[in-house]
């Protein structure tokens, strides 16, 4: 492996820098989408055949799968399962990423689906959506500044694109790219019920209300 990186440095030195920075970039970020801005030359260097089976090579060596979605425009990298279990996330964002996964899919379903396979939200439409679900739940429901703090990490790794905040509506549009339902699994709508049903609020609390959890409290 390492004869070969040595041998495109030898032959194509500019070429080895890109295929140096792709590596760094998908090592910090994961996934790489066109509509970014610095992407294309990325891109392009996992495109290429000799270029894209040398990255294919490498990150099989750290036991991750090199990605190419050419229609939904993006390249990432995913955990061989067979060989290394997947990174463990907290409760709370795996919840907001289950979330976006419906959305997702639901706007899919409702034909409201752009260029890439992307569904156009907002993020106080998404913070709704999270408030329904964790309304359900134990789990106290995140403050917005939290939920935003979620979707950034999942926008610096290019599985959403949160755009500038709107002073008039106070909001910001949000782009879910199809990534998001990689992450959240196949199964993502049985997950989400299988959270509510291990946190769910039992029925007689609903029907006491909010006053019931702070009775036992008092002095």
């Amino acid at each position: 492996m390492l004869i070969e990186f040595k041998d495109l440095e030898a032959r194509e030195p500019r070429t080895m820098e890109r295929v140096s920075q792709t590596i760094h970039h998908l090592l910090r970020h994961q996934f790489i989408h066109t509509d970014d801005r610095g992407s294309a030359s990325l891109l392009e260097i996992v495109r290429r055949p000799t270029t894209g089976a040398l990255l294919g090579s490498f990150f099989d060596t750290a036991g991750y799968k090199l990605v190419l979605r050419e229609s939904e425009g993006w390249a990432g990298i995913l955990p061989d399962t067979e060989r290394m279990a997947p990174p463990r996330m907290r409760i709370e964002e795996t919840l907001v990423l289950l979330v976006l996964a419906r959305l997702w899919q639901e706007g899919v379903q409702d034909g409201e689906v752009g260029e890439y396979s992307n569904v156009l939200t907002t993020l106080n439409d998404a913070y709704d959506a999270y408030q329904g679900l964790a309304s359900r739940s134990r789990r106290a429901a995140l403050r917005i500044e939290a939920f935003r703090d979620i979707v950034h990490e999942l926008a610096r790794r290019a599985v959403v694109r949160l755009h500038g905040y709107d002073e008039e509506f106070q909001d910001q549009e949000l782009t879910i790219r199809p990534i998001v339902t990689l992450l959240a699994g196949e199964d993502f709508l049985a997950t989400i019920e299988i959270f509510l049903q291990e946190h769910e609020v039992p029925a007689e609390e609903e029907e006491e209300g909010p006053e019931a959890a702070t009775d036992g409290g008092a002095p």
